[in-house]
C-alpha cells in the first residue's frame, strides 16, 4: 500500500490534481491545507482516479484542513476525528494499522490539548507513535 501526506495548498488547481494523478498514484492520500470547501471540489475528478473521501476534520466555523482520500477498494475505519487530527485504521494482509494524521495549531495551548488527546488515545489503544 502506498500512502502520501501532502500539504497541497490549493488542491483545486489543475497542476496539483495532475501531480496527484500522474506522479504519485497512491492508495491513500492525506492532504493538509487544501484551501477550499470539499463540497465545491469536482467529484467527477475523484471518480476518474478511483478515489473517495473517507474523512474530514472538524474545525467549528472554519473549513476542514485535513482531507483523507483513498482508493475506492480501501475501507478505512474512523476511530477519532478532532480539529487537529484524524485517527483511522486500515486492514492490509491480515494486519490492522492505526494512522493518526496531525495538523497542529500554532497556538501553544491548543497544541497542549492535542498532546493530551494523543496521550489518551495512546493509552486507550496501546499505540506506538513513530516520530
Amino acid at each position: 500500500m502506498k500512502g502520501l501526506f501532502w500539504e497541497v495548498r490549493g488542491l483545486a488547481n489543475a497542476p496539483s490534481r495532475l501531480a496527484l494523478k500522474r506522479l504519485y498514484n497512491p492508495d491513500i492520500c492525506l492532504t493538509a491545507e487544501p484551501w477550499m470547501n470539499f463540497y465545491s471540489f469536482p467529484r467527477n475528478w475523484l471518480s476518474r482516479i478511483a478515489f473517495k473521501l473517507f474523512a474530514l476534520n472538524k474545525r467549528e466555523n472554519l473549513l476542514p484542513n485535513l482531507w483523507r482520500l483513498c482508493a475506492n477498494d480501501i475501507n478505512p475505519s474512523i476511530v477519532a476525528i478532532e480539529d487537529q487530527f484524524v485517527y483511522f485504521t486500515i486492514a492490509e494482509n491480515g494486519k490492522t494499522f492505526g494512522i493518526i494524521v496531525v495538523y497542529a495549531s500554532t497556538y501553544y495551548l491548543r497544541r497542549r490539548q492535542l498532546w493530551n488527546k494523543l496521550d489518551s488515545l495512546q493509552n486507550r489503544h496501546s499505540l506506538m507513535f513513530l516520530l
